[in-house]
Protein backbone atom coordinates (compact mmCIF):
# COMPACT_ATOMS: atom_id res chain seq x y z
CA UNK A 1 0.00 0.00 0.00
CA UNK A 2 1.17 3.51 -0.80
CA UNK A 3 0.45 6.06 1.66
CA UNK A 4 -0.20 9.30 -0.20
CA UNK A 5 -0.41 12.30 1.96
CA UNK A 6 -2.75 15.20 -0.41
CA UNK A 7 -1.43 18.32 1.87
CA UNK A 8 2.34 16.77 0.98
CA UNK A 9 1.47 16.82 -2.95
CA UNK A 10 -0.04 19.91 -2.81
CA UNK A 11 2.87 21.62 -0.97
CA UNK A 12 5.27 19.76 -3.34
CA UNK A 13 3.51 21.28 -6.23
CA UNK A 14 3.45 24.70 -5.05
CA UNK A 15 7.41 24.67 -4.74
CA UNK A 16 7.59 23.49 -8.65
CA UNK A 17 9.15 25.66 -10.50
CA UNK A 18 6.58 26.82 -12.96
CA UNK A 19 3.40 25.76 -11.41
CA UNK A 20 0.17 27.50 -12.73
CA UNK A 21 -1.41 26.58 -9.30
CA UNK A 22 1.69 27.75 -6.53
CA UNK A 23 -0.84 30.50 -6.37
CA UNK A 24 -3.77 29.05 -5.26
CA UNK A 25 -2.05 26.56 -2.95
CA UNK A 26 0.25 29.02 -1.18
CA UNK A 27 -3.19 31.53 -0.66
CA UNK A 28 -5.12 28.41 0.66
CA UNK A 29 -3.53 25.77 2.50
CA UNK A 30 -2.80 28.58 5.45
CA UNK A 31 -6.12 29.10 5.71
CA UNK A 32 -7.27 26.33 6.22
CA UNK A 33 -9.52 26.50 2.66
CA UNK A 34 -9.85 24.11 -0.06
CA UNK A 35 -8.30 24.15 -3.05
CA UNK A 36 -10.56 23.49 -6.42
CA UNK A 37 -11.18 20.06 -7.91
CA UNK A 38 -9.31 21.34 -11.04
CA UNK A 39 -6.35 21.68 -8.79
CA UNK A 40 -6.61 18.84 -6.96
CA UNK A 41 -7.53 16.12 -9.39
CA UNK A 42 -4.34 17.81 -12.23
CA UNK A 43 -2.08 17.16 -8.77
CA UNK A 44 -3.39 13.70 -7.82
CA UNK A 45 -2.96 12.64 -12.00
CA UNK A 46 0.42 13.74 -12.31
CA UNK A 47 0.86 11.72 -8.93
CA UNK A 48 -0.52 8.88 -10.80
CA UNK A 49 1.06 9.48 -13.86
CA UNK A 50 4.67 10.04 -13.13
CA UNK A 51 4.57 6.27 -10.77
CA UNK A 52 6.47 3.99 -12.05
CA UNK A 53 3.89 0.60 -12.31
CA UNK A 54 0.85 2.14 -10.46
CA UNK A 55 -1.40 -0.41 -11.65
CA UNK A 56 -2.32 -2.79 -9.11
CA UNK A 57 -0.94 -1.04 -6.37
CA UNK A 58 -3.47 0.09 -3.48
CA UNK A 59 -3.23 3.82 -2.86
CA UNK A 60 -3.91 5.45 0.16
CA UNK A 61 -5.56 8.79 -0.46
CA UNK A 62 -4.98 10.47 3.13
CA UNK A 63 -6.82 14.02 3.57
CA UNK A 64 -8.85 13.50 0.19
CA UNK A 65 -11.78 13.83 -1.28
CA UNK A 66 -12.59 16.83 1.06
CA UNK A 67 -15.78 17.96 -0.41
CA UNK A 68 -18.44 16.60 -2.99
CA UNK A 69 -16.96 17.97 -6.10
CA UNK A 70 -13.62 16.67 -5.81
CA UNK A 71 -15.33 13.28 -5.01
CA UNK A 72 -16.93 13.70 -8.35
CA UNK A 73 -13.71 14.93 -10.09
CA UNK A 74 -11.97 12.12 -8.78
CA UNK A 75 -14.29 9.96 -10.03
CA UNK A 76 -14.13 11.14 -13.44
CA UNK A 77 -10.89 12.19 -14.09
CA UNK A 78 -8.71 9.67 -12.26
CA UNK A 79 -10.93 6.74 -11.65
CA UNK A 80 -12.89 5.05 -9.59
CA UNK A 81 -12.10 4.32 -5.96
CA UNK A 82 -12.37 0.75 -4.26
CA UNK A 83 -13.27 2.13 -1.01
CA UNK A 84 -13.72 5.48 1.66
CA UNK A 85 -11.97 4.82 5.27
CA UNK A 86 -13.51 7.74 6.94
CA UNK A 87 -11.63 8.56 10.46
CA UNK A 88 -13.82 9.66 13.39
CA UNK A 89 -11.91 11.98 16.17
CA UNK A 90 -13.19 13.62 18.95
CA UNK A 91 -12.70 17.61 18.80
CA UNK A 92 -10.77 17.09 22.14
CA UNK A 93 -7.85 14.41 20.62
CA UNK A 94 -7.68 16.61 17.70
CA UNK A 95 -7.11 19.79 19.25
CA UNK A 96 -4.76 17.63 21.39
CA UNK A 97 -2.54 16.60 18.61
CA UNK A 98 -3.10 20.05 16.47
CA UNK A 99 -1.53 21.74 20.02
CA UNK A 100 1.93 19.28 19.22
CA UNK A 101 2.55 20.13 16.11
CA UNK A 102 4.28 23.21 15.03
CA UNK A 103 3.22 23.94 11.95
CA UNK A 104 2.08 27.63 10.72
CA UNK A 105 -0.82 26.53 8.88
CA UNK A 106 -2.24 24.56 12.17
CA UNK A 107 -2.92 27.45 14.31
CA UNK A 108 -6.59 26.41 16.40
CA UNK A 109 -8.59 29.20 14.78
CA UNK A 110 -7.26 27.36 11.18
CA UNK A 111 -8.14 23.81 13.06
CA UNK A 112 -11.60 25.15 14.04
CA UNK A 113 -12.42 26.33 10.07
CA UNK A 114 -10.90 23.03 8.99
CA UNK A 115 -13.18 21.29 11.40
CA UNK A 116 -16.26 23.35 9.76
CA UNK A 117 -15.27 22.51 6.74
CA UNK A 118 -15.64 18.60 7.59
CA UNK A 119 -18.83 18.54 8.82
CA UNK A 120 -20.55 20.90 6.50
CA UNK A 121 -18.57 19.63 3.01
CA UNK A 122 -16.78 15.97 3.99
CA UNK A 123 -19.42 14.46 5.49
CA UNK A 124 -21.94 14.95 2.24
CA UNK A 125 -19.24 13.97 0.49
CA UNK A 126 -18.75 11.01 2.26
CA UNK A 127 -22.55 9.99 2.28
CA UNK A 128 -22.23 10.42 -1.50
CA UNK A 129 -19.58 7.85 -1.98
CA UNK A 130 -21.48 5.35 0.51
CA UNK A 131 -24.71 6.32 -1.43
CA UNK A 132 -23.25 6.37 -5.21
CA UNK A 133 -19.57 4.66 -4.90
CA UNK A 134 -18.72 1.96 -2.49
CA UNK A 135 -18.60 0.97 0.60
CA UNK A 136 -17.33 3.61 3.80
CA UNK A 137 -15.86 1.99 6.50
CA UNK A 138 -16.00 4.36 9.81
CA UNK A 139 -12.52 4.16 11.77
CA UNK A 140 -12.11 5.29 15.16
CA UNK A 141 -8.96 7.53 15.39
CA UNK A 142 -9.16 8.19 19.17
CA UNK A 143 -6.17 5.92 19.89
CA UNK A 144 -2.28 6.84 19.36
CA UNK A 145 0.69 4.55 18.42
CA UNK A 146 0.12 1.22 18.07
CA UNK A 147 -3.20 0.83 19.42
CA UNK A 148 -4.19 3.39 16.37
CA UNK A 149 -2.23 1.58 13.60
CA UNK A 150 -3.54 -2.01 14.82
CA UNK A 151 -7.24 -0.36 14.78
CA UNK A 152 -6.90 0.98 11.05
CA UNK A 153 -4.82 -1.79 9.59
CA UNK A 154 -8.36 -4.08 10.79
CA UNK A 155 -10.23 -1.64 9.48
CA UNK A 156 -8.12 -2.68 5.84
CA UNK A 157 -8.14 -5.86 6.24
CA UNK A 158 -4.26 -6.56 6.91
CA UNK A 159 -2.64 -8.17 9.67
CA UNK A 160 -6.48 -9.67 10.89
CA UNK A 161 -6.40 -10.52 14.72
CA UNK A 162 -6.71 -14.84 14.78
Amino acid sequence: MVHVVMSDLLRAEAQRPGSRWAEEINQKLPTGALVGVELSTAVLRRFVDELPLWEGKTYLLDGFPRNLEQAMGFDMQVGRARGTISLICSPQIMEERRAKRARSDDRSEIAEARYQGYLNETVPAIAFLEHYCHEVKQVSSNKDGEEGWRIFRLALGVGREQ
